[in-house]
């Protein structure tokens, strides 16, 4: 069957409604549509719909308007006039005297006569090429009009054939409540001089007053569009009307249905938690489908009355049931739980992401999360550019992600915060060479605490400084099992890497993190330039590729040790302060010792290091306290020993201090 959009959107408002919702959620509800098309002549969308038997009711603008209004939950936007009866001629039969009624039938006959005709409209023409109807004569076009818009119309007849014919109301249900007697009669009580005019019977079936649905098929609504169209068309003049009512019973059909029922055929609602539809929700849904529901909470059971428009169909409970689906719509229901214990595989790097994340919370890290869109501090040949920019500050692709970090501590330190310990894992970019673009995940930190560590306890904190937060950085790597190292930033091309911030950092104050095995550079740490931050706050930070950093590491659930025996002699400590240059690796400084050293050494710490304030201007001398331990595993170490061991030291620290 086929509806005008332009029709159905007199009833109700279809703007707001996508064409695609509407022809998804329709066919969800039962009604398939075969066809929309647009019409260039009608300037309309024709919709084709498949009807089935047991929805035969729906055979009009309105019937459909009213469909789509309850399956959207979108209001009716005609206000229905109220049917006025009680004025009327009463006719009943002897048999419903003193019964109780439930609805009323009732007839209105109309005269007129024809002044001229016009030629019909333009779009009442269109709605009935719609649905292939041709009718030479203007009476019937309108008759047929009003049967397509409101899926009822007016039977057109005159008093010579009523006097005729007692068949005349053969074919109209509404008519056959009356018989041919009483609109003669009715008939009788018009004006005679329009005898020879047209007549139109108007009949409908209504609830009775006191009832909450009166009118439920619009029949006043229907009789005043069909009177404008007539009297605008003929040009005539309308006798006052003549009318008569019935009063009759129609079965009530209620249907009762059990909470445990609509459960069991319906099963839970897709959700967080596993329950079934909730009472309000079924109560909503039925009055959305003018099932006046009553709902009985001792018993748990819904008493429905269907409307008269439905009860041809509606007669089971499972076709409430269904209804009830319908609109709350089937797919947001499942009937079981399919439990499934097999875990996926999950890779390595899944499994290192989350044990990094973990171990920098502990850490005392807080994890952030920013956009990759921003504008780089340096920009270069590799800076990966965004085409037609919507504003200059999000202008390209980030080459590393601590220039964001930044921006997170110039966004917290404006609110008085003295404590910012946060970490991101995201993409960076970059561009080859060859103009190919090249898309890494790294992993960034930062760190910002004036009261990080108290040398006494008598003492104020003082802020966090490189030998803490390289402490830090290498208790992270030693949590995750990576086997990475600290050491000097060796500037040669094979090491060379562009998403590491280098240009943030001081130029004395950053390490490189390094793979053990093949001595490739994969990542960095170091104190920020005040430049940068335009203050002179000291703010630390680390970056380092993500992948080339879980290659490091080993997925292993316990440590490595490695056994070793254990000395049971006592141990000689010897603290010694050595006067070198102010950029001397400390590193060279161990390795000088321990390769001239007897056999005793055990260890070497570094505990202090300070410069001569005074002379910090004129020179350039750090000073570095260390502290080396000497144990055997065979012997407690004799005088002898020990002053071999103090004359070694001597000999060290000359040729220390000479380089």
């Amino acid at each position: 069957m086929k509806f005008s959009w332009k029709l159905i959107n007199n009833f109700t408002n279809l703007s707001k409604i996508k064409l695609k919702d509407f022809e998804k959620d329709l066919a969800l509800s039962g009604l398939e549509v075969d066809n929309i098309k647009n019409t260039d002549k009608c300037k309309d969308k024709i919709i084709q719909l498949s009807i089935t038997t047991n929805r035969e009711e729906i055979r009009s603008s309105f019937s459909l308007a009213r469909e789509i209004s309850t399956i959207f939950n979108i209001p009716i936007t005609i206000i229905p006039i109220q049917l006025k009866y009680h004025d009327s001629t009463e006719y009943y039969s002897q048999k419903l005297t003193n019964t109780e009624y439930t609805h009323i039938a009732y007839i209105r006959i109309v005269k007129f006569k024809i002044v001229y005709r016009k030629i019909l409209p333009k779009w009442l023409l269109n709605n009935l090429s719609i649905n292939e109807i041709k009718k030479n004569d203007i009476l019937d076009s309108i008759q047929e009009y009003i049967k397509i818009k409101w899926g009822q119309t007016f039977h057109v007849t005159n008093t010579i054939e009523i006097a005729k014919n007692n068949n005349i109301i053969q074919g109209y249900k509404e008519i056959k409540l009356f018989n041919t007697k009483t609109i003669q009669l009715i008939n009788k009580s018009s004006n005679e001089s329009y005898s020879k005019s047209k007549m139109l019977i108007f009949t409908t079936v209504t609830q009775k007053a006191n009832q909450k649905l009166q009118n439920n098929e619009f029949f006043e609504n229907m009789f005043i569009d069909s009177i404008k169209l007539i009297t605008t068309i003929f040009g005539c003049r309308i006798e006052k009307y003549s009318h008569a009512h019935q009063r009759i019973i129609h079965k009530t059909q209620t249907i009762e249905i059990e909470k445990k029922n609509i459960n069991q055929c319906l099963g839970y609602t897709k959700g967080k938690k596993l329950r079934f539809i909730e009472v309000k929700t079924i109560k909503k849904i039925l009055k959305q489908l003018k099932l006046q529901p009553t709902y009985y909470k001792k018993n748990k059971i819904f008493k429905i009355t269907t409307p008269t428009y439905r009860k041809n169909d509606l007669t089971r409970g499972i076709d409430i049931i269904e209804e009830i689906g319908r609109i709350y719509k089937f797919h947001y229901f499942f009937n079981r739980i399919k439990e499934s214990k097999i875990k996926g595989n999950r890779s390595k790097k899944f499994i290192k992401v989350k044990q990094i994340r973990r171990t920098l919370n502990q850490l005392g890290f807080h994890e952030v999360i920013n956009c990759c869109i921003t504008e780089n501090i340096k920009n270069d040949s590799t800076t990966a550019k965004i085409y037609n920019p919507i504003i200059n500050t999000q202008k390209e692709l980030r080459k590393n992600i601590t220039e964001n970090l930044i921006n997170n501590y110039r966004q917290n330190i404006k609110h008085s915060t003295n404590q910012i310990e946060i970490f991101e894992i995201g993409k960076v970019f970059s561009n080859s060479n060859q103009k190919q673009h090249n898309e890494k995940t790294h992993l960034s930190g930062l760190i910002y605490n004036k009261k990080y560590a108290r040398s006494d306890w008598s003492n104020k904190p003082s802020e966090i400084t490189l030998f803490h937060f390289k402490n830090i950085i290498e208790t992270f790597l030693e949590t995750i099992n990576s086997t990475a190292i600290l050491k000097k930033i060796v500037n040669n091309n094979e090491n060379k890497d562009t998403n590491y911030p280098e240009h943030l950092l001081k130029k004395n104050k950053k390490i490189g993190i390094y793979n053990k095995k093949n001595k490739v550079m994969i990542g960095i740490i170091g104190e920020i330039n005040n430049k940068i931050i335009k203050n002179n706050e000291i703010i630390y930070i680390f970056e380092a590729n993500l992948s080339k950093l879980i290659e490091t590491t080993k997925l292993t659930y316990h440590l490595r040790y490695v056994a070793k025996q254990y000395s049971h002699y006592p141990s000689v400590t010897r603290d010694i302060s050595i006067k070198v240059k102010k950029y001397t690796d400390i590193q060279k400084i161990k390795q000088l010792i321990i390769k001239n050293q007897n056999k005793f050494l055990e260890s070497i710490d570094v505990f202090n290091e300070y410069i001569n304030i005074n002379d910090r201007a004129k020179n350039e001398i750090r000073y570095v306290g260390l502290r080396i331990t000497y144990r055997s595993h065979t012997k407690t170490l004799n005088s002898q020993d020990i002053m071999e061991i103090d004359k070694n030291l001597k000999s060290q620290m000359k040729e220390l201090q000479a380089s």
